[in-house]
């Protein structure tokens, strides 16, 4: 066999053993990362509804306090005890998917918690969709007539907050896919109660 033959085969054996490596890592890892996956879902939505826990009874203090209730393709958590329901929203972001959780009081319309778990916006910029400080001007806030994130400075009414300095696009699209999920998670939850 000549030299380039050989680097050949020799190549295409190394690629077969470490992709056969990587698929058998990724084959026993798998379980773990849809529990941690799982388990930061839990964690959100138990800090939304103020519900105390550790990472070590987190399955059971979110089995006995948050009741998982699906509808027309949506999965709500309910808590019991104050009527708050939390759902998943996200959308496409400037960069990626922004993915979080929507908290709403017992009238299915004012915001108890927003949490973005998952984003990949411009740090300093539309990442700040996802600090804590930004998020807390949502509490309190009404989802109808329509949630506005507003470019002005006009003072905010029930259902506005201001936007993200320097990240109006990322401001727009959360608006964009917070009144939107509302919108149909609404139908669904209502649908519940028909």
């Amino acid at each position: 066999m000549n030299e380039r033959l050989k680097v050949i085969v020799f190549v295409l054996v190394l690629a077969f053993i470490t992709s056969g490596v990587l698929l058998s890592v990724d084959a026993l890892t798998a379980d773990r990362i849809q529990a941690n996956q799982d388990a930061k879902l839990k964690s959100a939505i138990l800090d939304a509804h103020d519900i105390d826990y550790t990472f070590g009874n987190i399955n059971e203090v979110f089995d006995s306090q948050i009741q998982v209730i699906e509808s027309d393709g949506w999965t709500f958590y309910l808590n019991p005890n104050t009527n708050a329901v939390t759902f998943e929203v996200g959308g496409g972001g400037v960069w990626g998917p922004i993915e979080g959780i929507l908290t709403l009081e017992e009238d299915f319309e004012t915001i108890l918690d927003l949490t973005i778990v998952q984003q990949e916006e411009t740090p300093g910029l539309g990442g700040v969709i996802a600090e804590r400080p930004y998020l807390e001007t949502f509490v309190g806030k009404k989802m109808v007539p329509d949630f506005m994130i507003r470019n002005d400075s006009n003072s905010n009414q029930d259902n506005e907050i201001d936007a993200i300095t320097g990240a109006t696009n990322t401001s727009n699209k959360v608006e964009g896919f917070l009144n939107e999920d509302y919108s149909a998670a609404k139908t669904a939850w209502l649908s519940l109660n028909e």
